[in-house]
């Protein structure tokens, strides 16, 4: 304030609180951006309570390697029931499912750590050259006929394509 009672125009800016995030900060930080403002600079309070711990536990450190060992030990644990479900003779009849199912689950661990073009640039490689120029190469209404040929052959196979044999299971 000036002798007269009047406000500098430093403090009328301070006291209409703009919407810019400087004019809280003392004046010798204005017009610095707040990343680059000192921790003791800005008065803010983070005390949670007396009773807080200043150091983080040893598992919230190392939280990516705790996750990385969880899902290790999860893969070890499926593909270890996977094994012991193929040898049983009580559980061996279902081979193919639990096969499935292990190395579906596995494979979606897996490939949480491994890049997915490990996989795509050598099936891309193949594909490419193989199959998706020369099918291009044939005209629309051609590649329709293909599709519609494919469907139709899908249909009926699975629907006549099989003959029923009367197969009992024998344990």
């Amino acid at each position: 304030m000036t002798f007269d009672g009047s406000m500098t125009s430093e403090e009328h800016v301070l006291e209409n609180k703009s919407p810019d995030s400087t004019t809280s900060l003392p004046n010798g930080k204005k017009g610095v951006l707040h990343s680059v403002v000192g921790v003791n600079d800005v008065d803010v309070n983070f005390n949670v309570g007396k009773d807080a711990p200043l150091t983080r536990s040893w598992f919230s450190r190392n939280r990516s390697l705790m996750r990385c060992m969880k899902l290790c030990a999860l893969a070890v644990l499926i593909l270890a029931w996977w094994i012991s479900a193929t040898i049983l003779p009580a559980t061996r009849h279902r081979w193919i499912v639990q096969t499935f199912w292990a190395w579906s689950f596995i494979a979606i661990i897996a490939f949480r750590f491994i890049p997915n073009s490990v996989v795509t640039r050598p099936v891309e490689a193949v594909w490419v050259p193989l199959v998706q120029r020369p099918f291009f190469a044939f005209p629309k209404y051609a590649r329709y006929g293909l599709g519609w040929l494919a469907l139709i052959a899908i249909v009926m196979g699975s629907a006549f394509g099989f003959k029923l044999e009367n197969v009992g299971l024998s344990l």
